[in-house]
């Protein structure tokens, strides 16, 4: 192409040179022996590239169903030289981003993380203000136990630290001084332990108000991302039914409730945060018979076009095949032979004497390792690492025969060796040190791969654009109500502010508050005894018609009791000169037969029926206890109030 453009205007020149004069007869040939031999390579070159064309095409035509076919990439080479340039650049920034993920991760996983692409847009203003290195980037991790790093140790070994890590050493930003918190990119970690949607949608009005206080000023009062790890505890402890009587009884029934919290915290954070991007991070326990609340979260991040970052369908597919060749070797133990180790951990030559990438059966990190417990906190450190077989004997799926996991009590066969999965340790919930390094990982794969796609001009994006209608709410209206909850009382603190949870004067009787959990963790007002009895206050505007009052407790499947609410509703009577205006009771029943225990929290006043209209008081009393049953414990957790979908009057 250089050497034609240069030719062509070599000639041009000549022949304005030659040009005749007006009047002149323009069929005058160049009188110069070079511009003849000039037109005639020129020629003779624009043939034989023609014929060299011809021959190709010929050829990929005729073979095209040959492997040896020429490729269109081949045929087309010479005429995609800028872009294969601008490919490879974003390719090299891509790779550049991505470079110290965790060894193994395959190309494969990569794809299958991410579940449903949904609108990139959000994601690339990201990106872009990454790149810029002009103002720090803030993201917001909200999440259960899992992202709170349950397990694990310390702080800096999980996902939330790792990605903050990560955005300032791949874009520190200009004139960045580490020290000084305002100038450096941040991740802000709410994760509370057994929190779901339904405690998130309940606490968006202190969620707001915490972040804009640690915003940096050039963040305009919004994060630029947020994570919502929340697929484990957002099944409520029911997907661990092992006998039902219909799959649709283990997929939908009483689920409703939490695929609206769901559709509630995604559809008010759009709004609210209209310019942030916001992303699911769906993980996944190694109990065979738990399921995840990814299946809810589907249709939400399909409605709305959010991003769904699976850490679930990139690791669990090859851990279920490692489960069955375990199984085929040693049906008992799911151990395996020492000949099974793989050379540098199954990954080549490119991962040389690290003792931290063993791994057998299957090339790290989807085989066994040996277990590495530093990470693991002090509490749980001396139970070491926990054995797929230990998760299969957990799972309760296999009645053939009995599980044989206990290597202390001689139960692994001489020779042969436990495997121990490098993205899990202490239990079978939470991820290890190397769960939350893919964790992040991904989420990184997610934001690298977006940037790339706009990069190399794969496609055109467009801002999303709320949809028309919604998708398990009756309308807009009850999304909104239900994501402007006035009152939110907790024995402690969740997600960001706190009001503590506490009775009215000489309220309590046989009820008191403290953390009956190994790790002294979760605290609740706990009865044990019968017609115990508590009493809470809620003080609200009287001029609204009603409101919602919801009581969270702690369900379980063994030692617990039941017990009555009653709500008694003075309206605009906060002295309580007159009888209530109304009295609603609901009896609950703490027990439940799934194998967990997690909060569950209780609507008592119903949205149709007025059963608070302004200064309310809830008081629960323990029953006897129930004849079989080896206990009767109550636990509270947090009482709460919205206004009802009914009432029409503003939510904000």
């Amino acid at each position: 192409t250089t050497i034609t453009r240069h030719l062509s205007t070599r000639m041009t020149n000549q022949h304005r040179r030659n040009q005749p004069s007006r009047g002149a007869s323009l069929l005058v040939r160049p009188t110069s022996p070079i511009s003849q031999l000039l037109i005639l390579f020129v020629f003779v070159s624009c043939i034989i590239y023609m014929m060299h064309m011809h021959n190709l095409v010929t050829k990929s035509l005729v073979n095209c169903a040959s492997k040896n076919a020429v490729s269109v990439t081949e045929l087309m080479s010479n005429s995609r030289v800028i872009s294969d340039t601008v490919t490879s650049s974003c390719q090299v920034e891509y790779d550049r981003i991505t470079a110290k993920q965790i060894p193994g991760i395959t190309n494969q996983d990569l794809r299958r993380s991410q579940a449903w692409l949904g609108n990139q847009y959000r994601l690339t203003q990201t990106m872009e203000a990454l790149s810029s290195r002009q103002r720090p980037v803030v993201a917001v991790v909200a999440g259960g136990s899992i992202s709170l790093g349950h397990g694990v140790t310390p702080d800096s070994v999980r996902y939330a630290e790792r990605l903050e890590g990560w955005m300032n050493e791949m874009y520190p930003l200009r004139n960045n001084n580490m020290s000084n918190n305002h100038n450096s990119h941040k991740v802000i970690n709410v994760a509370a332990h057994g929190a779901d949607m339904c405690a998130m949608a309940k606490r968006l009005n202190n969620l707001y108000s915490e972040l804009s206080s640690q915003m940096p000023h050039s963040s305009n009062g919004a994060p630029d991302f947020i994570i919502l790890e929340f697929a484990v505890n957002d099944y409520q402890g029911q997907d661990h039914l092992i006998t039902v009587d219909s799959k649709t009884s283990v997929f939908f029934d009483g689920f409703r409730e939490l695929v609206m919290c769901a559709e509630v915290v995604i559809h008010a954070l759009l709004n609210h945060y209209p310019n942030t991007a916001v992303m699911f991070l769906e993980m996944q326990t190694a109990i065979a018979t738990r399921k995840t609340g990814a299946l809810l979260h589907q249709g939400v991040a399909q409605q709305y076009q959010i991003p769904i970052v699976s850490y679930a369908e990139a690791l669990f597919p090859e851990f279920w095949r490692l489960t069955r060749m375990l199984e085929e070797m040693d049906r008992k133990t799911f151990s395996f032979e020492k000949d099974q180790w793989l050379e540098n951990g199954g990954l080549g030559t490119t991962i040389m004497n690290d003792a931290n990438i063993s791994s057998a059966v299957l090339p790290y990190p989807h085989g066994c390792s040996p277990c590495h417990a530093e990470h693991i906190v002090e509490q749980f450190r001396h139970g070491k690492c926990k054995s797929i077989c230990t998760f299969m004997e957990r799972s309760n799926i296999i009645h053939d025969r009995k599980l044989q996991c206990n290597a202390k009590e001689g139960n692994i066969p001489p020779g042969q060796h436990e495997c121990f999965v490098p993205f899990f340790a202490h239990d079978a919930v939470h991820p290890s040190a190397v769960g939350h390094a893919i964790a992040k990982d991904l989420i990184v794969h997610t934001l690298a791969s977006a940037q790339q796609n706009l990069c190399e001009g794969e496609q055109v994006l467009q801002k999303d654009v709320l949809p028309l209608t919604t998708f398990v709410a009756d309308d807009f209206h009850q999304l909104e109500v239900r994501s402007h909850y006035l009152v939110v009382k907790d024995v402690a603190r969740t997600f960001s502010q706190w009001h503590k949870l506490e009775p009215i004067p000489g309220g309590a009787e046989g009820f008191k508050l403290y953390a009956d959990d190994e790790l002294k963790q979760r605290p609740g007002w706990i009865a044990t005894n019968p017609n115990s009895k508590i009493t809470f206050s809620i003080d609200l505007p009287p001029e609204e018609e009603c409101y919602a009052v919801y009581l969270a407790i702690l369900r379980s499947y063994k030692g617990m009791g039941t017990f009555s609410v009653e709500v008694r509703d003075y309206g605009d009577d906060m002295k309580k000169e007159k009888p209530p205006k109304r009295i609603t009771t609901k009896d609950i029943d703490g027990l439940w037969s799934a194998p967990i225990s997690v909060w569950s929290d209780i609507q008592i006043t119903e949205d149709n029926d007025p059963g608070c209209t302004g200064y309310c008081e809830v008081t629960v009393t323990t029953n006897p206890t129930v004849n079989g049953r080896d206990g009767n414990k109550v636990k509270l957790l947090t009482l709460s109030a919205r206004r009802c979908s009914t009432t029409k009057s503003k939510t904000k």
